[in-house]
């Protein structure tokens, strides 16, 4: 077995005599050679190897290489890069044969350290001959921080680009449910209590509600869902959900807390955390068909954040399903046993009550799901809307939709109020002008060409202070402005827009 290099290097520095040169000055260059090498191979922090490109075999590496793989240096040359690099034999020494006839310079890879993790590495390697001996010089930069840094952006602007489509076609669907749910209240007012069509409008009335229903899991994704954040207690309402929970997980499954003593409350709207807990929890008895253990814990991070962990003992997820357990829609369930839209809801609830929520899991490893809530003295505080008080009589209902104008309309009219319509902004201050502002309530969209229905209210603001404007969206979140009075989410009853009124004018 060839000498080690560093064996070469003492053996040389030995047999030099101390001070002596020769007249050329080759033995001074010998050891100035020596101490460059040992300069830049073993006391440089880069990670480097020396190997051989016929077998594979590391011939050298340095303290820096030892640290970062785990193996000792005498085990590190004892070793072929194969039992580091992961990719097959095969294609390993397809890529040796190409650092060696510099085909390409730079590499990626993953390598295999001493403790079984695997590291995302960018590797420069070239030849050099030492002695006669041609070897491929490896410098090692550890990339895998900044790898999952660049995929959590992508994952990030990802979901935020889902989100958006999302939240689209729940606008767009929102918008089809208050035309059949409007259209469908008028025909029961017109058909009377004992037409036999009244059975088949009921179930069409059931049919909006469940389509509503999932418009509104599509927004919590899309951070646009209704929120009524309070003051919570975490150690109250872990505990309240946890006696739930052995109710809906079944008997094979253990519900453990453990809820720190010290954790400050949150600010977040309590049904939608265990709306959150509930599903998460739902997708770990999913993971646990045999049985195991679901493990809540909370704590208080440094940060002034507050943390719930909850773990549980199932078959874990890989990769690929972990990167896009968040994608509404996706699921990992048999076709009709699942809507895809659990962790979709989580993410966006989460999100909106400004927090954070992650997953580490691997296959047989279980699955943890993180939840960060800031404390509640450090949220945002929402800022709250302004009110009028009269009683409607006449009201001018503004959307840019036909279909959406005709159906509300007709159903307005059918609950006793006189209404005006206009299809943009522009027309609806131009009837305003005509009716000297001269009614009791302004009903609008909020998207619409040209200028929206917020900026429509605050046109109505500036110009007819006491008018009061009630916005209607298929997005679920009332904008932060305090020119309106009122906000409702598509699909609403007609019983809906009469509390609203009441409640703006009394």
């Amino acid at each position: 077995m060839e000498p080690q290099l560093a064996y070469r290097r003492r053996h040389l520095r030995r047999t030099v005599p101390t001070g002596h040169m020769g007249d050329d000055g080759s033995i001074e260059d010998l050891r100035e050679r020596a101490d460059f090498y040992r300069a830049m191979f073993e006391v440089n922090t880069a990670i480097k190897l020396l190997i051989d490109p016929t077998d594979g075999r590391i011939v050298d590496a340095n303290p820096a290489a030892a640290a970062f793989y785990g193996w000792s240096l005498d085990e590190l040359r004892g070793m072929t890069i194969d039992q580091i690099n992961m990719l097959t034999h095969e294609a390993l020494h397809l890529e040796l044969e190409r650092a060696r006839s510099l085909r390409s310079p730079a590499f990626h890879f993953r390598h295999r350290t001493a403790s079984g993790a695997v590291r995302d590495v960018d590797v420069y390697s070239g030849p050099i001959e030492l002695r006669g001996r041609a070897l491929l010089l490896s410098i090692i930069h550890d990339v895998t921080d900044r790898n999952q840094l660049e995929e959590q952006l992508r994952r990030t602007q990802r979901l935020d680009a889902i989100g958006r489509l999302a939240a689209g076609v729940a606008h767009d669907f929102n918008n089809l449910l208050a035309i059949s749910l409007a259209s469908v209240e008028l025909a029961e007012r017109k058909l009377g209590p004992d037409s036999p069509a009244l059975p088949h409008l009921a179930d069409v009335k059931r049919t909006v509600r469940h389509g509503a229903q999932l418009t509104q899991q599509m927004l919590a994704f899309a951070r646009q869902g209704e929120l009524a954040p309070a003051r919570v207690d975490l150690r109250e309402l872990i505990a309240s959900t946890a006696d739930l929970l052995l109710n809906v997980l079944g008997t094979n499954i253990s519900v453990v807390t453990e809820l720190g003593s010290d954790v400050p409350p949150v600010r977040i709207d309590p049904s939608k955390l265990e709306l959150s807990l509930l599903n998460i929890a739902l997708n770990a008895r999913d993971a646990m068909p045999d049985g195991g253990t679901l493990t809540i814990r909370t704590s208080a991070l440094a940060d002034g954040r507050v943390r719930i962990e909850l773990e549980d003992t199932g078959r874990g997820m890989d990769a690929d399903t972990r990167a896009r357990a968040f994608e509404p829609f996706f699921t990992t369930k048999p076709i009709g046993a699942g809507t895809g839209l659990g962790l979709a809801t989580v993410y966006g609830l989460i999100s909106q009550s400004e927090g954070e929520v992650s997953i580490d899991s691997a296959p047989g490893a279980g699955t943890r799901v993180y939840i960060t809530l800031l404390a509640y003295d450090r949220v945002t505080p929402i800022p709250e809307h302004a009110a009028a008080t009269r009683h409607a009589k006449e009201i001018l209902l503004v959307d840019d939709r036909d279909d959406v104008r005709a159906a509300l309309g007709d159903a307005l009219l059918d609950a006793g109020l006189t209404v005006h319509s206009a299809a943009s902004a522009r027309e609806a201050l131009a009837q305003l002008d005509a009716l000297g502002g001269r009614v009791d309530v302004v009903l609008s969209d909020v998207a619409m060409p040209e200028r929206s229905g917020v900026e429509l209210a605050g046109d109505i603001r500036a110009r007819w202070p006491g008018l009061p404007v009630v916005l209607m969206s298929g997005h679920r979140h009332p904008p932060t402005t305090a020119a309106i009075s009122g906000w409702l989410a598509k699909p609403f009853t007609i019983e809906d827009v009469i509390g609203m009124l009441d409640r703006v004018l009394r």
